[in-house]
Formats: C-alpha cells, structure tokens, sequence
C-alpha cells in the first residue's frame, strides 16, 4: 500500500509515536533520535547539535534514560560526564534494534489506517489528546510493588525502585481498592525535589522513631547553586539518581566534595503513586 496522500486524505493528521520498555523505564521517541544520533555522530554535543537541542537537555535525557533503565544506555569513553566521545552500550544498542523493528512494523500499521473511517480515526486522535500529560516533576521512579499494609482507612506501599531500594507511599484504602493494587504491579512514583530533606549520616537517626519514613542513603554526585536555593543531585545506587532542592542556608551547613554520603528522606505522603495499566 502507498502512503498517504495528506493534501487530500480526509483522515485525521496525528502522528503515533513509538515508545519502549526499557527494564523499569520507558524511551520516548525524541530520547530514541538522540540514542541514534549518539551512535552516529559519536559525541553528545555533536549528536544534540544534529538534534537542534542544547548540550544541558541532552545530557539531562541521557542522565534521565541511564537513570530510568535496568543498565545504563550511554557511556562516556573518555573527556568526563558525556563531555568527551561517547557511545550506546550492549544494553543501548539491543534497544535501538528493537525500536528499528518496530518502526517499520509501525508505519505499515499506519498505511492501513487508510481503510478505516475517518471518524473513528477522530476519536482516537480525541483519546490520545486526552492521555496526553506532561510533568514537572524530576524524581520520576518505574517500580515493582512489595508491600501492601495498613490499617481499614489508609495504607502503606513499599515499591521496589532498585534492587536495595524501597520507596513507600501513603495513600487510602480506597484508593488501594480503586486503582486495584497488587502486589507485582508496576507503577511510576513522583517526589518533587522540594519535598526533600538531606541530613548528615549521624543527624538523622535521631528522628527516625516518628513512623514509616523514606530515608535513603546517598551520595553526592553534583550541586548546583543559585542566590537562594541549591538542587543537589544523588545518587542512590548504581543507576539510580535523586534530585532535592535544598535552601541555600541549609546547604551551606550540609556542603561538600562529590562523593560525599548524605541521608535523604521524605514523607510517604509526598509520594504520588501512578499505576501502569
């Protein structure tokens, strides 16, 4: 079948993305051109040039998609922090290979859409609009579900994040019972960074008898400063990162070299949790 001839085809002009599953993450189809770019051009800068994007976005989709994966996608040979050449991994290159697959597969599919009415296309295009969603939020983590417990009004769920990390939220019973959560489901937890505290190893056992409580052990990999405010990137395991934005007054007492182990914590009610149906 031919391809569509768009300047007199009634059929509605959206376009379907492909995304992929990727461990406990997902790709979207702009982090997969900047993987493909990557692999061509050899060099971060190079491949976000080609893109048309900044050298920062591109690092931060790298840093989001190493962080999101089983392994990591991306590695730095040589110059830094993807500041030098740089390449996709074994990992990286089995994903591109299956998004090449299925991309052909993928535009047949869209071909056949030719004979389908118009009208059903519309609402698809309508349904699609609609899941469509953004967020602002940076510490985004795919998790599995370990735990269930509570009392008869709320409850408590501890998310696998990483293979030594539990995240757990605090949500309602009938909330449980609404999204239908079982244990094995996958789900997307949201923490912004301004809901999280850093303390020093020996500072925060003190306060840890007040109830269930997020307290992760970290390290710190980057801190950024402005007049006000610091957002501090750690790490929480070997593919595993969490940001927290920490007031400039506070981290100024806090400080140090990369490297260095904080505690990181944060309320089970700050944790908004997404169920992946």
């Amino acid at each position: 079948m031919s391809p569509p001839d768009e300047s007199t085809s009634s059929v509605p002009a959206f376009k379907c993305a492909l995304s992929l599953q990727a461990g406990n993450g997902f790709l979207d189809e702009k982090r997969l051109q900047l993987l493909i770019a990557i692999r061509e051009k050899k060099t971060l800068s190079a491949a976000a040039e080609d893109l048309k994007i900044s050298y920062k976005t591109a690092w931060s989709w790298i840093d989001a998609m190493n962080n999101a994966a089983e392994g990591p996608l991306v590695q730095s040979i040589q110059g830094g922090s993807y500041g030098g050449n740089s390449s996709l991994t074994a990992l990286g290159e089995r994903l591109l290979q299956q998004y090449e697959l299925l991309c052909e597969r993928q535009r047949l599919f869209m071909y056949s859409l030719q004979d389908n009415d118009a009208k059903q296309l519309r609402d698809v295009e309508d349904f699609l609009r609609r899941l469509s969603l953004w967020t602002s939020t940076r510490n985004q983590f795919h998790g599995t579900i370990k735990r269930i417990w509570g009392d008869k009004a709320q409850a408590w769920v501890d998310v696998m994040v990483d293979r030594l990390v539990i995240v757990t939220a605090r949500i309602t019973q009938s909330t449980v019972t609404e999204m239908d959560l079982k244990i094995g489901d996958e789900v997307v937890l949201l923490i912004k960074a301004t809901c999280m505290t850093i303390r020093l190893p020996e500072e925060i056992r003190q306060s840890l008898h007040k109830g269930p409580i997020n307290c992760l052990k970290s390290t710190l990999v980057q801190s950024v400063i402005s007049d006000d405010s610091a957002q501090v990137k750690l790490s929480i395991s070997e593919n595993r990162f969490i940001y927290a934005l920490v007031p400039i007054t506070q981290w100024n007492q806090l400080s140090g070299e990369p490297g260095k182990e904080y505690l990181v914590y944060f309320e089970p009610d700050h944790v908004i949790l997404a169920h992946l149906s």
